[in-house]
């Protein structure tokens, strides 16, 4: 039960408390999360934990692409954004939520450079010599892993796409990073649980839209 609680109040969190989390507790949950599932048992993964004048220093660069409205550039392409209709109907009925509980449209770019205010940010990425379709998979479940985790601590996320954009950046900014490819990056900080934006009421499709039972 205690499991099933965790998966269903989980929730990407856009605003978070300026309080630092303590280095400890990022271990903790990074500890936990090594136990996800991969490949062979590959653990093709690199995490690169960024807080203090590193993450000050990415945040400004990154409102810098935000005002001059700089191409985005990732090192993972993303989808095409020409979803089907009933997948396009999922995500205009989170966007109405989001409105409804702020009184303002979705976020927009220079919020979400500043990484809703996160104190800490997670850059999950993958060797560059790896082909990427099963190393994402493996990066996913890694991803999925330490947000439960995190989530488990009092901590809250959200999953970024947008934290990638600039993956160049982000390379030049962490030289550790210089033979990698990012493929996503996670907020990790306290939640403001007075913020609207955290507040507003989630939903997920029915199994009946979901699943196909077969049978002989």
């Amino acid at each position: 039960m205690e499991l099933e609680a965790s998966l269903r109040s989980r929730r990407s969190i856009r605003a978070y408390q300026a309080e630092p989390v303590p280095r400890g507790i990022i271990h903790e949950v990074l500890d936990q999360a090594r136990w996800s599932p991969s490949w062979a048992n590959t653990q093709c993964w690199s995490v690169f934990v960024v807080t203090g004048a590193t993450l000050d220093k990415i945040k400004a660069a990154y409102r810098v692409k935000a005002q001059s409205k700089a191409e985005r550039r990732f090192d993972i392409p993303r989808p095409n954004p020409d979803w089907p209709p009933e997948l396009q109907a999922r995500t205009q009925q989170l966007i109405a939520a989001q409105q409804a509980a702020t009184g303002a449209a979705p976020t927009q770019p220079p919020n979400q450079a500043d990484f809703f205010g996160a104190p800490c940010m997670v850059f999950f990425a993958i060797d560059e010599r790896l082909r990427p379709e099963y190393a994402c998979l493996d990066v996913g479940l890694l991803v999925q892993t330490f947000c439960l985790a995190a989530h488990g601590t009092g901590l809250g996320t959200c999953i970024m796409a947008m934290a990638v954009a600039h993956a160049d950046e982000l390379r030049a900014l962490m030289p550790q990073s210089r033979d990698k490819r990012f493929v996503v990056g996670v907020a990790l900080g306290v939640p403001d649980l007075k913020a609207p934006v955290n507040q507003f009421e989630r939903r997920r499709a029915g199994l009946e839209e979901l699943v196909t039972w077969l049978k002989e």
